[in-house]
């Protein structure tokens, strides 16, 4: 087995567009009949999966409706459907090495008991021994793709190292994320400008691996030639394929470990996601969108649509902050012979240790080394200093930027004493989460406050205070919008 290093491998997908997708089956539920149900039954199922535990042995599948279930989530960089234009700036599979790579790997927890959900993202790099094969980078366990049993070997893989056995999978590649992000009509997204690396020459490279260098004229942008990114920071809808490249992404000018970053966008956008995807609004197109969407995934016999159902009813309190999102930690400087790997922190087997157990997690795995923390794992308050209505504008754009706000809006009384006017309120020892926020609010002094009581961070808004649009210029006492947010030590 072999794992490639290719500019092309990395590509990272946010699973985003599969639990979006779910989302939309739970506006079925009450729509559609028994013959519904019957018709979706095999719509995307792949067989030959069987849940095991450590060592291999065949396990009975769980009932997620009563019982604490894992899904394995998983993206790979597969060409497969692309247009000519696409291959040709992406490359074909040939030209990525031939083979499949699962290059998003998470595992989404859930457990009726607690009426809650955690979302565990892998690193593509994580060293560890793969069943049957040795050690290697944990995306080559997916080599083959669907067609050679991936996986149920990555499934494997993912079993001996955490002790989690695997219920169900679901899988997308390029062309499905594309196509179901298109089926939704879009995604609403808030991106901040610390990013933006036009007018000038941008690096690059083919399909073949060849470096290219670009020149871009547009000022202001955020570009990126490997994914085919070019947004202009601000809230606005992304289309498929350019929420595609937004995912995909790992070399941006604050990339300080690509792969680390790419893991944070891709939780920021699966919250976001799911926020847009529970408003009535969306909720209402569910009956017509719910084939094409569930015929651009893959997922195993046994993961029925009334099953999928009880996940999207898991995931929907993740603008309550009924679901947390970790990630793996680890050493992304090790080195095995040439390759450039991530060695897994001690600290994950708490993660993994807590999961089984069904207890609380503590703080390890929402921040990754020299990486600022995902806006999907910064808790934000708001607080309405009497502003006649701004707070409210303040929390939206919170909510479609990815942030955890299911602190809600506060009254005043819950200012923390010594504060005037508009600030962004931090505990001590949360700046990095407080320079996250930051980045969306210019303009906004950050201040340091012990009285600040119940969530890292919150952002009094009294209605002196004009909303600056994110991605635009800066002001005193915040971060200038060019500026990197503070990293995790």
């Amino acid at each position: 087995m072999t794992s490639s290093s290719a500019p092309h491998s990395g590509l990272l997908r946010a699973l985003v567009a599969i639990t979006a997708s779910l989302s939309l089956v739970v506006g079925i539920a009450s729509v559609a009949g028994a013959v519904r149900w019957v018709q979706l039954r095999n719509v995307g199922t792949e067989s030959g999966f069987t849940k095991t535990d450590k060592g291999g042995h065949a396990l009975p599948t769980s009932n997620c409706a009563t019982e604490p279930c894992n899904y394995l989530l998983l993206g790979s960089d597969s060409r497969a459907g692309l247009n000519a234009q696409q291959t040709t700036a992406f490359g074909n599979n040939k030209d990525i090495g031939g083979s499949n790579r699962a290059d998003t790997i998470m595992l989404v927890h859930t457990d009726p008991r607690l009426q809650k959900a955690i979302v565990l993202s892998f690193p593509r790099d994580l060293w560890v021994h793969i069943p049957g094969h040795g050690m290697n980078k944990i995306n080559a366990a997916f080599e083959g793709g669907l067609e050679h049993g991936g996986p149920q070997l990555l499934a494997q893989t993912i079993t001996d190292l955490t002790g989690l056995s695997i219920d169900h999978y679901l899988y997308v590649d390029l062309n499905g994320f594309e196509k179901v992000v298109d089926t939704l009509g879009g995604v609403d997204m808030c991106i901040p400008a610390y990013n933006v690396n036009t007018p000038g020459w941008v690096d690059g490279s083919d399909a073949k691996g060849n470096v290219v260098r670009t020149y871009y004229n547009e000022v202001g942008h955020i570009v990126d030639p490997n994914t085919g990114l070019d947004v202009v920071p601000g809230c606005q809808r992304l289309v498929g394929l350019q929420a595609l490249a937004y995912v995909r992404t790992r070399h941006l000018p604050c990339d300080a470990i690509p792969d680390f970053s790419r893991i944070g966008r891709q939780q920021q956008f699966m919250r976001s996601v799911i926020n847009q995807m529970l408003s009535p609004s969306e909720i209402v197109k569910a009956p017509g969108l719910v084939s094409p969407v569930l015929a651009s995934l893959h997922r195993d016999k046994k993961l029925l649509p009334g099953d999928l159902v009880y996940l999207v009813g898991q995931l929907r309190g993740i603008s309550t902050g009924a679901v947390e999102f970790r990630a793996v930690p680890g050493d992304a400087t090790a080195m095995i012979g040439t390759q450039s790997v991530v060695k897994m922190d001690p600290s994950a087997k708490e993660i993994f240790a807590a999961i089984r157990e069904g207890k609380p997690i503590t703080g390890v795995g929402t921040q990754l080394i020299n990486t600022p923390p995902s806006e999907a794992n910064t808790t934000v308050a708001v607080i309405d200093a009497d502003s006649r209505g701004k707070a409210a504008g303040v929390e939206d754009l919170l909510v479609r930027a990815g942030f955890d706000v299911s602190p809600g809006i506060w009254d005043a009384s819950k200012a923390p004493t010594g504060v005037h006017g508009a600030a962004i309120v931090f505990r001590p020892g949360q700046d990095a989460y407080a320079h996250v926020v930051a980045s969306y609010f210019p303009g906004l002094k950050l201040v340091s406050s012990a009285a600040l009581h119940g969530v890292p961070v919150a952002i009094v808004v009294p209605a002196t205070y004009h909303v600056t649009p994110a991605g635009s210029g800066s002001g005193t006492g915040s971060p200038a919008t060019n500026q990197c947010p503070s990293p995790s030590p």
